[in-house]
């Protein structure tokens, strides 16, 4: 693929696969992996494609196959493989998961911030003060494991 391509492919296939989904402020759910990729602020077409997919196998139908016919590269699955979430899979071992790869820990720093804004809520209760101090403790353990880390 020529470069910018890998990305365009990206895109449409969140967008494609985000329509119909809205996040907790009733705006399109496309837009947050969009902003997720803004805040990663990276010239590398892989990290942004990791972003931008985030969260396809979470909360979408799109399968690995899909991807990879679509020229998506290893590099990329393996990135949103590791941002997913598995069911059964424990908070602790989803963090483990992404502490094993630098590309996860940076792309999971961006969501964690953009899922942090808590302008993005009609409302704020307790649940959400609660999950934001989960989000900003894992957060800050990222950060630790990316210190000294050439990125």
């Amino acid at each position: 693929m020529k470069k910018g391509e890998m990305l365009s492919q990206m895109i449409l296939i969140a967008t494609n696969n985000h329509a119909g989904q809205f996040d907790k402020g009733g705006k399109p759910y496309i837009l947050h992996p969009l902003a997720v990729m803004n805040i990663l602020n990276s010239n590398d077409e892989e990290l942004q494609c990791i972003a931008v997919g985030h969260d396809l196998f979470e909360d979408t139908d799109v399968s690995r196959g899909e991807l990879e016919d679509a020229g998506i590269s290893d590099r990329v699955i393996e990135g949103i493989m590791r941002m997913t979430k598995m069911p059964g899979e424990s908070y602790e071992e989803y963090k483990e998961k992404i502490f094993n790869s630098v590309d996860a820990m940076l792309v999971k720093k961006a969501d964690l911030t953009h899922n942090s804004d808590f302008k993005r809520l009609k409302g704020i209760r307790d649940k959400d003060i609660d999950r934001n101090i989960r989000y900003m403790k894992f957060y800050y353990e990222i950060e630790q494991r990316l210190i000294g880390v050439s990125v």
